[in-house]
């Protein structure tokens, strides 16, 4: 080796080790960057699913039958706010505050302790009430404890408050601002849930929104939850929630289709559960009415025939009544979404594929057959006396059917409760039943046999291309509130929609 060439082996290897060295911190600075990332997330995401955990025990805490320990002071429903947000005493705070933290007051002050005030409510109220911010006393505080679920020992939940409100239009989509009103006369009206959809307060026809158990519209209330990880990281998540309304149908028969009529009918849309229907009269000009039954207002507000296409119009032998004149509703708006209505019951109900029936429905479309002397469910005595608890056999019971096909039933059949026909219906001969028939497709009463069709409740009949509903044969059908089904309090109320909020 020359002289001049000593020490590069050294310095060689002082080089590699340097780019080495570089090389590992380098390795070490991207593992430790990719662990605070993941922590990060982790706790972002902890955050997250606390403030959805908040959410859904107050959606919880506002079952109209809350049932567990403790009853109280967990139930919310009669402390829920009555007025619109932006309003004294329009908001409820339920608190969940560890030991030793402050989390009042709410919205911020200058040298407030709270780190965890709401700065979100200011910002849902100025959107709602177009430009109008949070004023004073327009909220409220409920220092309740939800985290402590005592017997269950699922240890308390990572979030600080669930901000609970009646549901103002363009607080959040869907919104209503772009509608036959103006602005300024829609922002901050209330929202209502019809079972289906959200409606504004004060919409044709929509002139009350509770939660009474016959009420049939509700208010939406929105949920907003603060989650606070013990390491910082917060996220807010929103709900909105409302108690299902008690199912109605807007008319004794409701069809999507066209409605053809034949043979001797009776359709009444009269409430029997609270008119005396008995009593009806009409005048020369066409206008019935009917008297209250006792201790109840007769509801006459529903259609005998209610209809998105046409109905045929009534001859000598076919007898409609209702509070309307005419007292058939053609052409209107369709409110239902009947998958929707068949995907609500279908969970509880007895499938006709399964013992006791055992039908077989083959084919697509399906088709279940011809079917005699079915029965879903056993009826009360006809007519159903008293109306509001009618009387029957020992063993009347009602039932939820589902038959996933088309079928026609015939020699006298019967039933109690809720019959989803997820096809076209056609009944051919008598019939007896007592509560809601949903078809999804064509519902055809087509007579024949000595018995006539008996129905006190309500029928919601689809449509099918080229095919129209039919009310033939012998029939009394008899609008009845009481016969449909009612609001299951033992139930939290729906969650409409959830999502994350930012501002």
């Amino acid at each position: 080796m020359r002289r001049n060439q000593r020490g590069m082996a050294l310095l060689l290897c002082i080089l590699a080790l340097m780019v080495l060295t570089g090389i590992g911190v380098g390795l070490m600075y991207m593992t430790t960057s990719e662990a605070l990332v993941n922590d990060n997330y982790k706790n972002s995401q902890q955050a997250y699913f606390a403030a959805v955990a908040g959410v859904q025990n107050a959606r919880d805490r506002l079952t109209p039958n809350l049932i567990g320990p403790p009853a109280s002071p967990r139930a919310l429903l009669n402390t829920v706010p009555t007025t619109m947000p932006g309003n004294g005493n329009s908001v409820l705070y339920v608190l969940n505050p560890t030991a030793g933290e402050v989390t009042l007051p709410l919205v911020y002050t200058a040298g407030s302790s709270n780190k965890f005030f709401d700065g979100e409510l200011a910002t849902e109220l100025t959107n709602e009430q177009n430009g109008v911010a949070c004023g004073a006393n327009c909220y409220y505080s409920a220092a309740e404890d939800s985290g402590n679920l005592g017997a269950f020992n699922m240890g308390r939940l990572n979030y600080k408050w669930v901000r609970v409100a009646l549901k103002a239009n363009g607080s959040a989509a869907p919104n209503f601002v772009n509608g036959p009103n103006p602005v300024s006369t829609t922002l901050n009206s209330q929202v209502c849930w019809d079972g289906s959809h959200e409606v504004l307060l004060g919409s044709p026809g929509v002139t009350a929104c509770s939660n009474a158990k016959n009420a049939l519209y509700t208010p939406v209330y929105t949920l907003t939850a603060l989650g606070v990880t013990p390491s910082g990281a917060t996220r807010m998540a929103q709900g909105e929630v409302a108690l299902d309304p008690p199912l109605t149908t807007r008319g004794a028969v409701d069809s999507q289709d066209h409605v053809n009529l034949s043979g001797k009918l009776d359709v009444n849309g009269f409430d029997y559960c609270t008119c005396d229907t008995s009593a009806c009269t009409t005048d020369k000009s066409g206008n019935s009415t009917c008297p209250n039954r006792a201790g109840t207002t007769c509801d006459n507000s529903k259609w005998a025939v209610y209809a998105a296409s046409t109905v045929d119009n009534p001859n000598g032998s076919e007898t409609f009544t209702s509070g309307h004149n005419p007292p058939n509703a053609q052409n209107q708006t369709w409110p239902y979404d009947l998958q929707s209505l068949v995907d609500r019951f279908k969970p509880t109900a007895v499938d006709v594929t399964t013992s006791p029936y055992n039908w077989s429905c083959t084919g697509s479309p399906a088709t279940c057959g011809t079917k005699a002397n079915q029965q879903f469910g056993v009826p009360p005595t006809f007519p159903p006396s008293p109306p509001a608890n009618p009387a029957g056999p020992a063993n009347m019971a009602t039932q939820v059917t589902y038959v996933p096909g088309d079928v026609q039933l015939t020699s006298g059949a019967s039933g109690n409760g809720i019959l989803i026909v997820d096809g076209n219906l056609d009944v051919h001969g008598g019939m007896t039943f007592y509560g809601l028939i949903i078809v999804t497709g064509v519902i055809s009463f087509t007579g024949g046999g000595s018995d006539k069709v008996n129905l006190y409740g309500g029928i919601i009949a689809g449509k099918q291309s080229l095919v129209d509903n039919a009310l033939g044969g012998s029939m009394n059908m008899q609008f009845d509130q009481c016969a449909l089904p009612s609001r299951d309090d033992s139930q939290p109320p729906r969650m409409l929609s959830l999502r994350e909020i930012t501002f």
